[in-house]
């Protein structure tokens, strides 16, 4: 069972809202069943598979239901899915005898990932969809970046992976941002947070203050 501290610690964002994005396309796409990702519809969609995965829990406080997903996929794309009614139609046919939960469509940026940083299938992701209430937005980069400088000497500590601002959902009220992480593996993950109280405070202090609402899907990848 995954602790409530496990997920409330997970996600300190990678970068701030207002960061500079290259204009590249990206897809979150959240499905529920015994979904198989159809790499032929992904391809058809004029999308490449960034990330692909499955989501085993989930912890945050939402303004309104959410069906427990199963499969996430995280697509660069070429263009816009969303904004049209055969491509968006698409993106329910990209798991077979899945059934779509929530489609996110924005501005992607993928980090580097350092090569030595573990295989894959070893690491344990986390997703985190947040909504932000605006309230102070000034505040809220200064924290965001006092938190990240915190993190950066710890060890074990969490690996910004992609950030995707979004633009246009489907499913589910449009978030401000998708945010992929990664620890390098599910052992990792528990000795950051038993050896970090402190910082795993203040991740929960920031979401307090400045969202309004969010989850964390925590799983793993299979590429």
């Amino acid at each position: 069972m995954i602790k409530k501290s496990t997920l409330i610690a997970s996600a300190v964002l990678a970068l701030s809202s207002s960061a500079a994005f290259a204009g590249q396309v990206g897809v979150v796409g959240l499905y529920a069943g015994d979904a198989v990702l159809n790499d032929e519809a992904v391809a058809n969609l004029g999308c490449a598979i960034h990330r692909e995965g499955s989501i085993m829990a989930a912890q945050g406080k939402l303004e309104f239901d959410l069906t427990q997903p199963d499969k996430f996929v995280v697509l660069d794309c070429g263009e816009g899915v969303l904004g049209n009614t055969a491509r968006r139609q698409a993106t329910s046919d990209l798991f077979s005898d899945g059934t779509a939960i929530a489609i996110f469509e924005g501005a992607l940026i993928n980090f580097p990932i350092d090569a030595v940083d573990g295989d894959v299938a070893q690491r344990q992701y986390v997703l985190k969809v947040g909504y932000y209430n605006n309230a102070d937005v000034d505040a809220r980069e200064q924290d965001l970046t006092a938190l990240n400088m915190m993190a950066q000497s710890l060890d074990g500590r969490w690996i910004n992976e992609s950030f995707l601002q979004v633009h246009a959902a489907d499913g589910i009220p449009t978030p401000d941002e998708v945010v992929v992480i990664h620890y390098e593996s599910a052992e990792v993950a528990d000795q950051f947070r038993a050896a970090n109280t402190g910082i795993l405070e203040e991740v929960s202090a920031f979401n307090d203050a400045h969202l309004t609402s969010f989850t964390y899907l925590v799983g793993s990848a299979s590429r």
